[in-house]
């Protein structure tokens, strides 16, 4: 047995493998359906017109909000079982930048309202890079 396969054994015999967590969740939809959404209570006005708070109902049509709805179910479901400050953190470093995000007047709903995706926004202009320049 060399070094590396010595170091990597040594003191696993009493490493008891645990089970994965159960999630909460099933996925995301069920996160922002059963969860997160009757948790957000805010005046949105149906037009659309309201600039503080902007939602789209068909918010899954919106890739932005998926990979941020997403990001914040991942941490709910691994913060929910720190039981001393865990949803505390998840308050004030995922929930909170993240719904301050999604319901900005400009941000990914721009354009919609709580009654219909009327999306504004358009993915940001790209130039490719000089060949070679990151090979």
């Amino acid at each position: 047995m060399d070094w590396e396969e010595k170091s990597s054994s040594e003191g696993n015999e009493d490493v008891e493998e645990q089970p994965p967590v159960e999630l909460v969740y099933a996925n995301v939809v069920e996160f922002v359906t059963e969860m997160l959404a009757p948790m957000y209570r805010r005046q949105l006005d149906p037009a659309g017109r309201s600039n503080t708070f902007t939602w789209c109902a068909q918010w899954w049509r919106h890739d932005e909000a998926v990979s941020r709805l997403t990001g914040l179910w991942r941490a709910w479901e691994n913060l929910r079982l720190d039981p001393t400050t865990g949803l505390a953190v998840w308050w004030q470093n995922y929930a909170d930048p993240t719904m301050r995000v999604l319901f900005e007047e400009k941000g990914p709903f721009h354009g919609c309202t709580p009654r219909e995706h009327r999306p504004k926004g358009v993915p940001l202009t790209l130039e490719p890079p000089p060949e070679g320049l990151f090979d």
